[in-house]
């Protein structure tokens, strides 16, 4: 049996996002198409003696311990397979965080990828899928990963076809967005009825892709930081431009490598986080 493991964790994006419901628990439905993009964070496993969790980040301002989503990820899983052992996770932050982009699922999504090879269950796609709904929405997709259609809390997920090669530019600002306050704000609009839109994603061209992104919470966000990345991005000849999640990092795609390169260092220039990154999979052993 293994003692320890390095996993490569997949951000995400939202392609598109709309809220079809409330349910009575106060949780929301969505309709979303969410997809990985290659900026990762880097977790790393060891098993322990006793039954002891730890959870570490080189981001202070990451909770640790049990306070943070892997923590859980890693009890759910001993709870699901009935093993146990001490464990050790420790995480390379390089995901921001209040950003939309599932850093803390695509982290707790590692820790049980990486327990399962580590302990030798052995567990299919479904299980682990299972244990990650018990531990956050977003967890299931980020097991997964790749290109998915995804509804219900956002735990149920329906592969789609690869999204084709593409630079995304990521850029997120020093603005925050509440995300109950965002879905508070949200509930007040009729939503984007768009219906059948998993079709427009599916095996369709990037130009088809970047026409079809869109983000209820853009209607109730009125950040001027978030509307001048936007217009940056569409300067720099971006297809499209959008939010991701609740919010504040925001993507632009590109048909055009020299543009989004261009684009990110513009960002950067004016002390902004960018990145560009481009769609991939799901988390990997690294």
């Amino acid at each position: 049996m293994m003692q320890s493991i390095r996993l490569r964790a997949p951000a995400k994006i939202n392609l598109y996002l709309d809220i079809t419901g409330k349910r009575p628990d106060g949780y929301h439905e969505l309709e979303t198409v969410m997809q990985s993009v290659s900026l990762y964070d880097y977790v790393n496993i060891a098993l322990t003696e006793g039954d002891d969790i730890t959870v570490s980040c080189t981001d202070e301002g990451i909770p640790a311990g049990s306070g943070n989503i892997c923590y859980k990820a890693a009890e759910n899983f001993f709870g699901y397979t009935g093993k146990h052992c001490g464990a050790a996770v420790h995480i390379e932050k390089n995901i921001p965080s209040q950003a939309g982009m599932g850093g803390g699922s695509a982290d707790a999504a590692a820790v049980i990828y990486g327990l399962d090879r580590l302990m030798g269950t052995s567990l299919d796609e479904a299980a682990m899928t299972d244990i990650g709904a018990k531990t956050g929405a977003d967890v299931p997709f980020c097991i997964s990963g790749g290109t998915r259609y995804c509804t219900g809390i956002g735990e149920v997920t329906e592969k789609l076809a690869d999204m084709p090669l593409c630079d995304i530019v990521i850029a997120k600002g020093i603005s925050s967005i509440s995300t109950a306050e965002a879905y508070k704000r949200a509930d007040s609009t009729g939503g984007l009825a768009r219906r059948g839109i998993k079709g427009l994603f599916d095996g369709r061209d990037i130009l088809t892709i970047a026409k079809s992104c869109a983000n209820i919470f853009e209607s109730v966000t009125d950040i001027r930081e978030i509307s001048d990345i936007k217009q940056t991005m569409f300067g720099n000849d971006a297809l499209c431009s959008c939010m991701t999640g609740s919010g504040s990092a925001v993507f632009g795609i590109f048909a055009d490598h020299d543009s989004a390169v261009r684009c990110a260092d513009i960002f950067r220039s004016r002390g902004i986080f960018a990145e560009t990154v481009h769609p991939c999979g799901g988390v990997t052993v690294f």
